[in-house]
């Protein structure tokens, strides 16, 4: 049988096609830190380090939020010292300077906020100041890489084509148990009717203790039917066809989701990804993982 996300894929490619889960994370994941112009000078007498520390701190005491920027760097036998912001209005005495430094100073660009990833903490490093703490964070790490479809991922999508059928155009949901791995329900959309049934309300409705839709599991002719979950959906998965609009997204979270996968984005309205990224909110009182399937090419599988 030909794997769902092999039929996913165009024909007409020459190439050998192959489907990853792509991780939808928050911003700060996928650029630099916000960047602070800092002056440089190099220190002519390394005795007096302590003093020239002294010194300084009176002028721009070393802030707090910037503890991540160690404010010395050695590199062979020069030694270096960040002194104050470029903006910096209250500069040091010119002979003070003089007695303590080489005469040139220069600009360089310091990362405002700790670098979360390695790749961060890398350019930061080599492009800008390269005395940096960083912590690498191994589970972080992981949580940025494509992910490869496993068989429950290959069943689940054999499971939306079939509820599909012909309609290839509408959303569709399967929702999943992570600790049995079973499919729990399938739905479709049905916002032709009524504005707020989107195939991810349906789904969830179709998990509640008192469901008020009254539409169809669309699954009960694939699996045994299964007890209620009630509203809550810890430990379960939703995959879709689309991208959930906001509407849909808040659901997911209200319903404590584990993990949304998709298919399709939606640029126009899509929540998790394509507009917005409700699931990276700080201020939300839960956290899910969200993945999007995106094709790749054979050189593109061997490197990830």
């Amino acid at each position: 049988m030909i794997s769902p996300a092999k039929r996913l894929c165009s024909s007409s490619s020459s190439l050998l096609i192959k489907h990853q889960w792509h991780p939808i994370v928050d911003d700060d994941y996928i650029r630099l830190p916000n960047l602070q112009s800092m002056i440089v000078a190099r220190i002519k007498d390394h005795r007096l380090t302590s003093d020239i520390l002294q010194s300084i701190n009176n002028i721009y005491p070393w802030p707090n939020s910037l503890k991540h920027v160690k404010r010395l760097y050695r590199n062979d036998n020069h030694l270096d010292i960040l002194l104050y912001p470029s903006s910096f209005l209250t500069t040091m005495e010119k002979d003070q300077f003089e007695k303590y430094f080489e005469n040139e100073t220069r600009i360089i660009n310091i990362p405002e906020n700790p670098c979360l990833l390695r790749w961060q903490h890398d350019i930061c490093i080599n492009q800008h100041w390269p005395n940096l703490a960083f912590r690498e964070n191994k589970i972080l790490e992981q949580s940025q890489l494509n992910k490869d479809l496993t068989e429950q991922d290959e069943i689940i999508l054999d499971l939306l084509q079939k509820i599909q059928e012909n309609d290839k155009e509408s959303h569709y949901a399967i929702i999943v148990d992570n600790e049995k791995q079973i499919p729990l329900v399938g739905s479709r959309d049905y916002r032709h009717e009524h504005p707020l049934q989107h195939s991810t309300m349906v789904a969830i409705d179709l998990l509640a203790a008192n469901p008020i839709y009254s539409r169809e599991n669309l699954l009960k002719k694939f699996i045994e039917k299964k007890d209620k979950k009630a509203y809550l959906l810890n430990g379960c998965s939703i995959y879709l066809t689309h991208e959930p609009c906001i509407m849909c997204a808040m659901a997911l979270l209200h319903s404590r989701i584990s993990t949304v996968y998709y298919l399709n984005k939606n640029s126009h309205i899509g929540a998790l990804g394509s507009r917005y990224k409700l699931h990276t909110l700080k201020k939300t009182n839960h956290r899910f993982t969200v993945y999007h399937l995106e094709q790749i090419n054979s050189d593109n599988a061997l490197n990830t």
